[in-house]
């Protein structure tokens, strides 16, 4: 039996405990960002954008950024960089850093010559330095960057073909060390001639002077300022404000290498941006991050010839003279030429809308004045298919005038009777003659009823009482009831329904409904002849009024024909009736519909808003 000692044991507990935690341990990623200048500089502003907004959008794992300042373009002695590469030493030796970036020549010289104190093995990558710097000859092979080329040369050919009356380049720089390595480089390119015209160097002077030889400077010569760091009396510059100064007194189109010094009155230069070259540095330093260090050890920055439209429009350029490819900043074309495309659809669409808007407004008043039209039509065929109801019902309609004439004639001669008498009796006459005046209202009361039938007219709406319109409705229909034996019978249950309505129309709709309902019964037996009809308070801010009868009911085939014109179940019938009824309902907000739930006879239902 195999015995573990307890020591071995633990022993052997600890060396799993820190394997499976040492592969936690993995430390963030981290970049040490270190620009040769201050921090207001603007080329560094711009390499610091490029950089950080290529990395936001590239770079999803979390990266840790550390930046650092030389400044050794204002304070370049020995002990200042020792003093620098001490204080580094101090600050990031602890941590370990994952790539260098070295931002202009300054930082990578002092990078490549200190990294062993605060960044040892760790590789770099830099920026914003040319092929001929001195910091770019003999490099580690773990040092990769982008090499800028400042092409002096294809400036000044951009600068001789905008000016082909050009017969003068004059080049300006300042004193500091910087400064006057670019004079030897501006001279070892340009020469005394080239590219057709005569080449002066401007230098040692103070920046007043550099500002009175700008401004005496005659309009066939094109100026070229590298940079001022530092002017013949010791003062420092910004490089950008120094030129910008210059510009700004010149007399002649100004042209630079840096992209940064573009302004009102720099035409231009063939360039390469700073923030390019940021975005440039910012992916090799993502690669090595990533554990790729294929990349070759230098790569051209992205240059390409650049015009301000500004200054080309401030000295009058012709800008046909903007060479094809050439990348224009500051164009500000007119609305018409930005917008061409976007402003003739605009224009297209405005057309078509107006063109669309007139066939509406065409189409709304056709739409009303066959709304008229057919309203119009429709109080017509309304009036005439009353007076053919009215025509059908003429012999009931008599029977009720003949009840009250023969009254009113009887009294009469019984009155004459009583009247020749030597002693009349005076309340027989009396009463005699309120029986006359009863039966006239009476025939009074049918005769206007059935004036208001036959008149044609706009159907205004009133408020009326529903029931009262049922009631006045079965008054008028009772004799040809009877003559029908068909008893009808009314529930009124409401003390009043009141609904807005045109009184003539809504009797129309009643006593089609009820002479109807009496039709369908004519072939059952006459005790079996009854017609109900209902007046209720419904929902939602509508009455009611069914009409039902104990016929039939509809045939199966027809319920979805019935309200359709023409068609009728009723030997010579026009079928016009029921169409008739439901647009007069309609028109006046309602619904007229069958309950299709009734199990014997039909059920004509009809809608109206509540007043």
């Amino acid at each position: 039996m195999l015995r573990l000692r307890p020591r071995a044991v633990i022993l052997n507990l600890f060396v799993l405990l820190a394997m499976a935690f040492g592969g936690r341990a993995d430390h963030p990623k981290r970049v040490l960002l270190v620009y040769e200048s201050e921090s207001t500089l603007l080329a560094a502003e711009q390499i610091a954008s490029g950089f950080h907004e290529y990395m936001e959008a590239n770079a999803p794992e979390h990266i840790e950024y550390y930046t650092e300042y030389l400044d050794t373009l204002r304070f370049s002695t020995a002990e200042h960089r020792a003093r620098l590469a001490g204080f580094l030493e101090a600050k990031y030796r602890p941590l370990k850093l994952d790539v260098v970036v070295a931002a202009g020549p300054g930082a990578l010289r002092f990078v490549v010559e200190t990294r062993e104190r605060f960044a040892r093995n760790v590789p770099v990558v830099f920026g914003a330095v040319t092929e001929s710097s001195a910091a770019a000859g003999s490099l580690p092979a773990d040092v990769k960057g982008v090499i800028s080329r400042f092409d002096l040369a294809k400036t000044v050919q951009l600068a001789s073909r905008l000016q082909p009356q050009a017969r003068k380049l004059t080049v300006m720089y300042g004193s500091a060390p910087f400064d006057r390595r670019w004079g030897d480089t501006a001279f070892a390119v340009l020469g005394k001639r080239y590219a057709g015209l005569d080449v002066e160097y401007v230098s040692g002077l103070s920046l007043d002077g550099f500002r009175s030889t700008a401004a005496g400077l005659s309009s066939d010569t094109a100026l070229v300022i590298l940079t001022v760091f530092q002017d013949a009396e010791g003062t420092k510059f910004v490089p950008r404000d120094a030129a910008a100064a210059i510009t700004e007194a010149s007399n002649a189109p100004v042209y630079s290498v840096y992209g940064s010094y573009f302004g009102p009155k720099v035409v231009g230069g063939h360039v390469g941006t700073f923030q390019s070259t940021g975005a440039q540095m910012a992916a090799l330093s993502l690669d090595i991050v990533r554990g790729d260090h294929s990349a070759p050890q230098t790569t051209p920055a992205r240059e390409a010839a650049v015009v301000d439209w500004g200054a080309v429009q401030h000295w009058g350029i012709d800008d046909i003279l903007i060479p094809d490819g050439a990348e224009i900043v500051g164009f500000e074309p007119s609305a018409w030429e930005r917008y061409r495309i976007p402003i003739s659809a605009a224009l297209l669409v405005m057309a078509a809308q107006m063109l669309t808007i007139a066939a509406l407004v065409y189409q709304n008043q056709r739409g009303r004045r066959l709304e008229a039209t057919l309203a119009s039509e429709r109080i017509e065929l309304a009036h005439l298919s009353r007076r053919s109801q009215l025509g059908e019902l003429s012999g009931a309609f008599a029977h009720e005038l003949t009840q009250p004439l023969t009254s009113i004639l009887a009294n009469a001669e019984a009155g004459q009777k009583i009247a020749s008498e030597q002693a009349p009796d005076m309340e027989e006459i009396r009463a005699i003659f309120d029986d006359i005046v009863a039966d006239d209202r009476r025939a009074s009361s049918v005769i206007s009823q059935l004036r208001s039938m036959m008149l044609k007219g706009e159907a205004s709406q009133e408020i009326l009482d529903l029931n009262e319109a049922v009631r006045q409705t079965v008054a008028l229909a009772r004799a040809e009831m009877v003559a029908r034996r068909t008893e009808v019978e009314v529930q009124d249950e409401w003390a009043s329904v009141r609904v807005k309505a045109n009184l003539v129309q809504l009797q129309q709709v009643i006593l089609n409904l009820l002479v109807n309902a009496a039709d369908a019964m004519a072939d059952i037996p006459p005790k079996q002849r009854r017609v109900e009809i209902a007046v209720a308070n419904g929902k939602n801010g509508y009455c009611e009024l069914s009409v039902e009868d104990m016929g039939p009911g509809i045939p199966a085939e027809m319920r979805s024909e019935v309200f359709k014109p023409f068609v009728s179940s009723k030997k010579g019938g026009l079928g016009l009736g029921l169409a008739i009824c439901r647009s007069i309902v309609e028109a006046q907000g309602g619904k007229l519909f069958f309950d299709d739930a009734v199990k014997r006879g039909a059920r004509a239902v009809v809608i109206l808003p509540s007043a």
